[in-house]
């Protein structure tokens, strides 16, 4: 709780995805004290048994909470009307427990005792495998909505080692549902699932923690304590140096204009190693040898589709840089939202 009152008061960052991390936060910490009263069997007393059921609700949250945190970090994108989509899954879950939220608790202690409070849950048998669907669902859906989007390399480090501890959270708790459905796990021993849930939240959190600073410039590899920079020799002045030949060799020579341009070529031309080339371009422009160049190339197709000369996408492809149509147009999308088709129309 004392980590979701940090994020709920931290000034640095965005105040809407500090807020979702703060709920997400309040929610771990009731998961964590729904277990300890059910471990402790508080939960099955009169004064604790009000809560039960409750924990489904929980679950469901925490896929739709991610996933607009991480889209509010990525791309800055507000909340919108058409949000309440992703409302669906907790009113799922919401409707299979109703029955069960308007029992008293001498009604529920009751049924719990008789075992048949599976009874006045609609969908029993499939709530599980449903909660697990979302799950994995939204995992899937966060992945492949930003891995497109260029937001340079050290970024997209930090969304996909956010995205890994989430993931390694719902393989845990698909885990746990699946075994103890099958018998290889009871659920007196789901205190194992919760130790790595923990373990994963915690790892999820600490990089949170540091997200403004990476977004500021502070590289990913600084934050991980077991990930070291391989030692390249390169010192700050001369990777300095490096870095403006570079952005002079772009704009004097143009040799992205090249289609068939690799990073050995660019080494070869700065007379340095193929490895300081790529050290240069990932440390100085957070992105990787083919954004850098297709950059450069989308830049120059950009000036020639707004031209009021005469020429047909496929001249413009090859006069930028290119060497394919595909990966053309998935780069010119990627940078500038739209295709060239479309920006030419609404540009010239």
């Amino acid at each position: 709780m004392l980590f979701a009152a940090y994020f709920f008061l931290r000034n640095r960052g965005d105040k809407l995805s500090n807020y979702f991390l703060g709920l997400f936060l309040v929610l771990f910490s009731l998961n964590l004290a729904y277990n300890v009263l059910y471990w402790s069997e508080l939960l099955f007393t009169p004064d604790y048994v009000k809560f039960f059921g409750y924990l489904a609700l929980i679950w469901i949250s925490y896929p739709v909470l991610f996933y607009l945190y991480a889209r509010r970090v990525i791309t800055s994108e507000k909340l919108r009307l058409k949000d309440v989509i992703h409302l669906l899954p907790i009113a799922i879950v919401f409707w299979s427990y109703s029955r069960i939220y308007l029992l008293s608790s001498d009604e529920k202690l009751q049924l719990l005792s008789q075992r048949k409070i599976g009874e006045y849950i609609y969908v029993a048998n499939y709530i599980v495998w449903i909660i697990s669907a979302f799950m994995i669902f939204y995992v899937l859906y966060t992945y492949f909505s930003f891995r497109h989007k260029p937001i340079g390399q050290n970024k997209k480090k930090w969304m996909y080692w956010t995205l890994g501890s989430f993931t390694c959270y719902v393989i845990a708790m698909v885990s746990y549902f699946i075994l103890s459905r099958l018998g290889f796990i009871t659920t007196n021993e789901d205190y194992i699932i919760m130790y790595l849930i923990v373990f994963f939240i915690g790892v999820m959190t600490y990089f949170a923690l540091m997200q403004p600073a990476i977004f500021e410039g502070l590289r990913v590899e600084k934050i991980i304590p077991f990930v070291k920079y391989k030692k390249t020799g390169l010192t700050s002045s001369f990777s300095l140096e490096l870095k403006a030949s570079l952005l002079q060799l772009m704009k004097d020579e143009q040799p992205y204009l090249d289609g068939n341009l690799r990073l050995d070529d660019l080494a070869k031309i700065l007379d340095i190693s193929r490895n300081h080339m790529s050290q240069i371009i990932n440390e100085h422009f957070d992105t990787n040898f083919f954004d850098f160049v297709n950059s450069y190339r989308v830049e120059t197709a950009k000036s020639l589709l707004e031209s009021t000369e005469p020429q047909t996408i496929t001249d413009v492809i090859y006069a930028s840089g290119f060497n394919n149509r595909v990966s053309f147009y998935k780069a010119f999308k990627r940078y500038t939202g739209e295709t060239p088709s479309s920006f030419k129309e609404k540009n010239t």
